[in-house]
């Protein structure tokens, strides 16, 4: 990786174009991401590239442009999304949408998901597009609608109707990257597989009677809150999958506690040891993850039920968000359902089905992270993660085969305690020096796999 390249004055750059992205109010629902596209086509345009604008439905803007290469080698996806989750203004401390460039951080809605992503992946590209030499295959960007609402009309509907533009062999994304102190070392952390997303309703059905005498009716309402009394209460055992496997290797070995070490692998055990962990000071997010990643899991989020105030509820709907490991589908819910809802009358409708996905460990691109990291971060570990929510990356990994990466890198200061809540929550916001980290280590690891610098 070249010394004479101005990281620094890139990463400045950056935060003026991830300052005028975030003043582009991308709220999904609607999304209405094509001037947030155009924003940045002008951008790479600026320095030479020829990007294209491609609409999935009037206002769904995708971005996406092409650095040719040799032939010779695999070829690269760099992948972002131009959609943000609502904010509301009466709990920030400052406008959500104000893009301001304040004490070294640039401020609001997109900061870190994922327009922060977009700035950074995009001044990688200038970078490349500046180069005399050619990489061994294509290096591809692209900035993409409605991943807030899983793709639908950014990369599952480019994947139906324009493969050709996203087609690679490799892809880094969000979802990984941000790194976990441990005592006295960091270990960054690559997204390698995500968990399925399952959303379902489950209805209970009641008798409608006059709310004086309730006792001549049958209550729906009631019925569902026993229903998720039961699923709050849900936790199967443990199941300890090779990515997670990984991952719980490198914090044990951090704790620098063999005993910890070896119960961490162990699912009769995992749960206490993570118990003992997240008493290290920085890591009680880590274990909440982590607890997430080692089983599926269940959670209410929305329920309408009720015909008027005086009458018994002769209907009620429950919506579930369901995650399951890869390798794990409906019918395996549906069984956990029964057994969890057993004596429960109720009708199942299935809102979304995504499967979980994975990724190999053993290629180049990850060996190319790695490297990357120990040149920035010495002493640094680096293992793979499961995500507990979904990313883009599972449509590349379920169309095309691609092996897909999370790799948002942050700053060592920057840890996860620190940057996750930020995600989808109140102050966001991202600093030029993450800006900065993040651009010389995709950078680096582009440089190491699309032109053999190793």
């Amino acid at each position: 990786m070249s010394s004479a390249l101005d990281f620094r004055g890139l990463a400045d750059e950056a935060a003026k174009l991830l300052s005028e992205l975030i003043r582009v109010d991308t709220t999904n629902p609607p999304g209405n991401e094509l001037p947030a596209a155009q924003v940045v086509a002008d951008y790479l345009r600026s320095f030479g590239l020829e990007p294209v604008v491609v609409e999935s439905e009037e206002g769904r803007g995708n971005v996406i442009v092409r650095l040719p290469g040799s032939g010779e080698g695999p070829s690269l996806l760099l992948l972002s999304h131009l959609d943000v989750v609502p904010a509301d203004p009466s709990e920030w401390s400052f406008p959500p949408f104000s893009g301001e460039i304040k004490d070294g951080f640039v401020l609001g809605r997109g900061a870190v998901d994922c327009k922060g992503l977009v700035a950074v992946e995009a001044a990688v590209m200038r970078l490349l597009a500046g180069r005399e030499d050619q990489p061994v295959g294509d290096v591809i960007f692209a900035a993409t609608a409605d991943e807030e609402k899983g793709g639908v009309k950014g990369v599952a509907w480019l994947l139906e109707n324009r493969p050709e533009l996203l087609r690679a062999e490799y892809v880094i994304n969000e979802g990984g990257g941000v790194p976990v102190r441990v005592k006295d070392r960091l270990v960054y952390t690559v997204q390698v597989a995500e968990k399925g997303v399952f959303w379902l309703k489950l209805r209970f059905k009641g008798r409608p009677a006059h709310a004086s005498v309730p006792w001549l009716g049958d209550n729906a309402i009631a019925k569902a809150s026993e229903a998720v009394r039961r699923i709050e209460s849900y936790r199967p055992p443990a199941t300890i999958t090779p990515v997670v496997k990984t991952l719980l290797e490198a914090v044990g070995s951090a704790t620098g506690s063999e005993a910890i070490a070896e119960l961490l692998t162990n699912p009769d055990f995992v749960d206490l040891a993570l118990d003992v962990v997240s008493k290290e000071e920085g890591l009680g997010l880590l274990v909440h993850v982590l607890k997430a990643m080692v089983r599926d899991t269940m959670a209410p989020t929305m329920v309408k039920g009720g015909l008027k105030e005086n009458v018994v509820a002769p209907s009620c709907e429950l919506v579930v968000d369901c995650r399951l490991l890869p390798g794990r589908g409906k019918e395996e819910l549906l069984e956990a359902l029964r057994q969890v809802l057993v004596g429960l009358d109720y009708d199942v409708e299935f809102v979304t089905e995504s499967s979980g996905t994975e990724s190999p460990m053993d290629t180049p691109l990850y060996r190319a992270i790695e490297d990357t990291v120990h040149e920035l971060v010495p002493g640094a570990a680096v293992a793979p993660f499961m995500s507990t929510g979904g990313t883009d990356s599972r449509h590349l990994r379920l169309a095309l085969g691609s092996v897909c990466y999370g790799f948002w890198p942050t700053s060592p200061e920057s840890t996860m305690e620190k940057v996750v809540p930020l995600m989808h929550g109140v102050d966001e916001r991202v600093s030029v020096r993450d800006l900065e980290f993040a651009i010389r280590a995709l950078y680096g690891v582009v440089d190491k796999l699309m032109y053999g610098q190793t």
